[in-house]
């Protein structure tokens, strides 16, 4: 970049700082060219130096921002070497750039600024009244020494104000970003968990219509047309059914365009459904009721539908025969529920580590529960599970 160009853009400014100094250097010039009463002082020396000067002092304070106590020592300085040599002037060109980049250095500059500011500003005042001809101390002059003294304070406390009301906006910044970050993880969670559905929902109605669909073609091959014919139909209610519990399910994520308003999730009021649908599959299934059933909170309630859906999907896919006693205990301060298995395990039976159950541990986990799932000391498998639940 050349050195130009460099020098250019240092002293280059905003273009609103541009507007005050512009104004003030033609209302400046009413004291020099027009007559009384519209002029408001007397001019001293030739006009024309009279003029230069407050158009000096006025487009000083284009850098009042910038170097605000640069600025007033410039404006002292040519104010000073005029009134040396051709005497002092009085009107708005004498007062306001001074009061003005006085302001700005209380406004823009440190607190510690003004020890050298008010020096400044007592010099030039001092050189400006002794060479005043018609300066006189009455209540005009203490007019102009107060309003010139509060100057640097107005601007101390513009300073403080705009201090205090940058650290709340960055504080709102902060909420904000600190509230779109929780937003952010509350979404990932909340996709997670409807995977693990997608993963329970898919997981077993594909098992339910995989076992009706292998014996319905076991009833055909044995020409029991009208039990076929029954297998296949039940396939299809659960396909049917699946496929609905995933299409809810992609609306919560935001992958499907219909209507937001879901029917309720399923919980342990479905409970007979599940169970038929396992039976209809070829499972011998028991379900035994516990204690006083009650209210549940809905997300236990699904929590507990889920761990008795997959434990019967692993159920149907690994126990030989697929046999299982459900037990679900309403206690005082929990809900237990028991899903056992004395079927042979296949060869195809997991160690306990597969997603489905992954997924139950943290769902059991987020309500404060606890699960445990793993072989039966003689034949078969046991899922045993407890939720918090509040007294009634």
């Amino acid at each position: 970049m050349r050195p130009t160009r460099r020098w250019l853009r240092e002293i280059a400014v905003p273009r609103s700082d541009l507007y005050l100094p512009l104004a003030l250097a033609v209302v400046t010039q009413t004291d020099v060219w027009l007559p009384r009463p519209v002029n408001l002082g007397h001019v001293v020396g030739p006009p024309a130096v009279v003029s230069l000067l407050y158009l000096v002092t006025s487009l000083l304070l284009v850098w009042r921002r910038r170097g605000p106590l640069a600025v007033l020592a410039a404006i002292v300085t040519v104010d000073a070497v005029e009134y040396l040599v051709f005497g002092a002037p009085e009107g708005l060109g004498s007062l306001l750039p001074s009061v003005i980049a006085f302001y700005a250095v209380g406004r823009y500059a440190r607190a510690s600024a003004l020890a050298v500011a008010a020096p400044l500003v007592l010099l030039g005042t001092a050189v400006h009244e002794l060479r005043d001809p018609a300066f006189t101390f009455d209540g005009g002059e203490a007019v102009f020494y107060l309003v010139l003294g509060a100057a640097w304070p107005l601007g101390r406390a513009f300073a403080r104000n705009a201090t205090q009301q940058a650290a709340v906006e960055d504080r709102s910044r902060a909420l904000l970003r600190d509230r779109e970050a929780r937003t952010r993880e509350a979404v990932m969670a909340e996709r997670a968990r409807i995977s693990r559905e997608l993963h329970d929902v898919v997981g077993h109605g594909l098992t339910v219509v995989v076992l009706q669909l292998v014996g319905a073609e076991a009833l055909l091959a044995n020409n029991a047309l009208d039990l076929a014919h029954s297998r296949v139909a039940s396939a299809e209610s659960s396909a049917r059914a699946a496929l609905e519990e995933m299409r809810r399910l992609l609306v919560l994520l935001g992958e499907d365009g219909a209507d937001r308003s879901l029917d309720p999730q399923p919980g342990l009021r479905d409970l007979d459904s599940l169970l038929d649908h396992a039976r209809t599959a070829g499972a011998h299934i028991s379900l035994t009721v516990e204690g006083q059933t009650r209210e549940i909170p809905a997300g236990v309630d699904l929590a507990a539908y889920r761990i008795v859906q997959e434990a019967l999907t692993n159920v149907l896919k690994h126990a030989q025969p697929p046999r299982a006693t459900v037990r679900i205990g309403y206690e005082v301060d929990a809900l237990a529920i028991e899903i056992l298995d004395d079927g042979a395990p296949t060869a195809t039976t997991g160690d306990g580590t597969g997603r489905g159950l992954t997924g139950l541990h943290e769902r059991v986990t987020l309500y404060g529960g606890a699960i445990q799932a793993g072989p039966r000391p003689e034949t078969g498998y046991a899922v045993s599970a407890r939720l918090p639940v509040p007294c009634p």
